[in-house]
């Protein structure tokens, strides 16, 4: 699965990047990364990369397996990557890390079922790793083009700094407030992530193995559902892709797939007068928010999903881009988002019939294992500017957060785990 790609193979030539030096890059063969990554050390710090493939990193698609490698070239010997799993006996085992207290009973027994549990195990590791070890979680569909200090964890470190978690906002209620859960830091021992995982947990009680109908817990069914995209047009004046449009979405199903984010928002909305609890107060003052289109999910905005793929694929002529209307708009694609945002996450999770294909599903496909790769295309270049090339917005300092105005939602005063 080794990429060809070195540090020659290209220039930039797409604005706002820089090379990044050859000396502060890890330039380690793939086959010595793997190897770190399969026999992960010892929590050291709380600068650990966290993220989860759950039958392991053999068993990946050859283009996330490249994300996993981009992210411990760029990061540096600072930050520890990890790629933990479910299988038995394996050193990346998630139960390693976390103990049994702190995971479901199907979790811990391998009796979780249905289409989407390697997800929603994923899921439940995320919220254990941070809230007892610290650092930064990211699914391995994000392919990375910025160091982690220069996006939040530069703030959540600073100790005259208010922040303690970094997450992207990601609009999907009336009011904003809501975020992506594929990409979240968090300080050890972090208060929001203790409860958002206690109600998590309280979710997957009394021998619950998959997430048919966990949109209708009484901790979370008062929250109801998600709009989708095209349905907030109005009031995020922003429009983005997700396949299609409101009416071909299941909204249980993604109530139900989305649960996780459920559990978020009560945490979010909740006081808790017993306790001291005031998540809206907490979320303003100290929850470092980016937005996720921007940093995120840009992609979305700039084309329709199943464009992607075809644009990545023409060649790379970028001498053609004043007279070539497709180069021009493959150059204007890659150049913003290796410039402007963060990263490109792709999902691989959820997809129902009728929607349009994305690009995680075509890379996933068995003859497009190396399209990401594939010599002389704009993947190749894509993905060599993820690995050397460094943005020159904000070079050496965090993104600045977003400011929210009060909390417009319906707040929820009770205790964490009381329904109400």
């Amino acid at each position: 699965m080794g990429s060809t790609i070195e540090y020659s193979s290209f220039q930039p030539v797409t604005p706002g990047i820089t090379l990044i030096p050859e000396s502060d890059i890890d330039t380690r063969p793939d086959e010595e990364l793997i190897e770190v990554l399969k026999n992960p050390v010892p929590v050291r710090h709380e600068r650990n990369v966290w993220a989860f493939w759950n039958t392991g990193f053999d068993t990946m698609r050859p283009w996330t397996k490249r994300n996993v490698l981009g992210w411990v070239r760029r990061q540096g010997p600072s930050w520890d990557v990890r790629l933990l799993d479910m299988v038995p006996g394996s050193p990346t085992n998630v139960q390693n890390f976390v103990p049994q207290d702190y995971l479901p009973e199907c979790f811990k027994n391998g009796t979780m079922d249905g289409m989407t549990k390697g997800q929603h195990a994923s899921d439940m590791a995320r919220l254990a790793l941070l809230y007892l070890h610290g650092g930064v979680w990211l699914d391995v569909g994000s392919i990375l083009f910025r160091k982690f200090d220069d996006i939040f964890w530069r703030d959540l470190e600073d100790t005259n700094s208010p922040f303690e978690m970094g997450i992207t906002l990601l609009q999907t209620r009336k009011h904003i407030g809501q975020s992506l859960t594929g990409f979240i830091a968090a300080r050890k021992g972090n208060p929001f992530m203790e409860r958002w995982m206690q109600i998590w947990l309280e979710l997957w009680k009394d021998g619950r193995t998959n997430c048919l109908g966990l949109h209708e817990h009484p901790l979370v069914k008062p929250l109801g559902f998600f709009v989708p995209p095209d349905e907030l047009y109005e009031e995020t004046k922003r429009k983005f892709d997700l396949g299609g449009s409101g009416r071909q979405f299941d909204l249980k199903i993604i109530a139900d797939y989305l649960a996780l984010n459920l559990a978020y928002e009560r945490v979010r909305l909740l006081v808790d007068e017993k306790t001291g609890w005031n998540g809206p107060e907490y979320y303003r003052r100290n929850v470092h928010l980016l937005d996720c289109i921007d940093e995120l999910w840009k992609t979305h905005e700039m084309l329709l999903v199943d464009e992607v793929f075809p644009l990545l694929s023409l060649p790379f002529q970028p001498e053609n881009m004043e007279t070539d209307t497709k180069q021009k708009a493959a150059a204007d694609y890659v150049g913003y988002i290796l410039a402007n945002c963060s990263m490109a996450k792709h999902s691989q999770g959820f997809w129902q019939p009728g929607i349009r294909v994305p690009l995680a599903m075509t890379w996933n496909m068995p003859e497009n294992a190396d399209a990401d790769i594939k010599k002389g295309t704009w993947a190749e270049y894509l993905r060599w500017a993820s690995m050397f090339c460094e943005q020159k917005r904000s070079k050496g300092k965090c993104l600045p957060s977003l400011k929210l105005a009060e909390e417009k939602e319906e707040l929820i005063y009770a205790g964490l785990l009381e329904a109400k």
